[in-house]
């Protein structure tokens, strides 16, 4: 499995398109709301807590931060869309970042897609799945903070997100406090990306 690989590193953050350098390999964006955890995310799968950096306020995640996963194959972590505390001006570069990168970035191969768990089918996240449907590029979706609902609950979840998102596939639930999560996580992962 990959998570074993320690190898996975931090290696630059990218305002704009043009700030990533070419890619040698495979690069899979991951995308979300402000608030769906994708630091926490990082952290947990690569079992490294100081990798990504997290904080309680959204929007922490102003660039896209690319990671170094193994060789020829790196993760991006895109700015959330949604909420988060900043300005318009700031919140327009970002959306041009996301668009800029999913649609014109030529290595980029699929989207790692955060939903949290408890809020199936917001209006931004119906919104970003048209538009992901739209780039006809491989989405492998992850339901978020699953820790915080009962069985019966994140069974009904699913079970939700099919009906509302059923095109992006199953998705993987995850919680950064299980360590099942990382395994599930990573043998997903490496089937979906053929890795």
């Amino acid at each position: 499995m990959l998570v074993h690989n320690n190898k996975i590193r931090f290696i630059l953050s990218a305002g704009t398109l043009g700030e990533l350098p070419p890619s040698p390999g495979k690069e899979y964006a991951l995308l979300g709301r402000s608030n769906v955890g994708k630091s926490s995310f990082i952290n947990h799968v690569c079992a490294n807590k100081y990798l990504a950096r997290t904080s309680k306020h959204p929007g922490t995640t102003v660039c896209a931060n690319l990671y170094g996963i193994a060789e020829n194959l790196f993760w991006v972590d895109l700015p959330g869309y949604g909420f988060a505390r900043t300005t318009q001006d700031e919140k327009a570069r970002w959306s041009r970042l996301i668009r800029g990168y999913c649609e014109e970035r030529r290595n980029c191969a699929g989207i790692i897609w955060l939903v949290d768990s408890r809020h199936i089918g917001v209006a931004m996240d119906r919104e970003a799945f048209t538009w992901l449907a739209s780039l006809k590029k491989p989405v492998l979706p992850i339901l978020t903070k699953s820790d915080k609902l009962t069985r019966r609950e994140q069974f009904e979840q699913r079970k939700l997100f099919a009906e509302e998102f059923g095109a992006a596939g199953e998705p993987v639930l995850f919680s950064v406090y299980e360590q099942e999560s990382r395994g599930r996580f990573w043998q997903r992962f490496e089937q979906w990306a053929g890795v």
